[in-house]
């Protein structure tokens, strides 16, 4: 019974947004980025969007201390994608003129 009262809650707010100046956007393209807001005529390219910094990808500088068979260090760098690929449904923000800060993905 509780599972089923759950379940029903999670249905309820599935589409629901908190915030008031928060939209859904469609990415079009990836990773020269291009959204289409729900309900804007026309799609938004890079220059007018932000997109949070664990949208994008992430370069890290990495040093290893290796013991064995021998002691040496090995430096390099660690690339993780961006979790974002075309057709992902989007949650933004409009920002002043007509730029948009892209918050995150929907579940």
């Amino acid at each position: 019974m509780m599972g089923d009262a759950i379940k029903l809650l999670k249905e309820k707010v599935a589409g629901h947004i908190d915030a008031r100046d928060t939209e859904r956007a469609t990415l079009l393209s990836w990773p020269t980025a291009k959204i289409e807001v729900d309900g804007d005529p026309h799609p938004y390219e890079s220059a007018s969007l932000v997109f949070a910094d664990y949208l994008q990808e992430q370069e890290i500088e990495v040093t290893f201390d290796v013991l064995e068979p021998e002691p040496s260090v090995l430096k390099g760098k660690i690339i993780i994608p961006s979790p974002l690929q075309v057709g992902d449904r989007l949650l933004v923000s409009r920002m002043t003129g007509q730029r948009y800060y892209v918050l995150g993905k929907e579940r």
